[in-house]
């Protein structure tokens, strides 16, 4: 899935919106895979 189809579906959200949720995800990943 793309940035673009993302925006079309949502379109009040922002691509720095994408990637601010992208980045957490993947920190919040890290984080779980050190406790594991």
């Amino acid at each position: 899935m793309s940035f673009e189809n993302i925006l079309a579906g949502y379109p009040e959200l922002t691509k720095e919106d994408i990637r601010a949720c992208l980045l957490f995800a993947s920190d919040r990943e890290r984080k779980l895979q050190v406790l594991e």
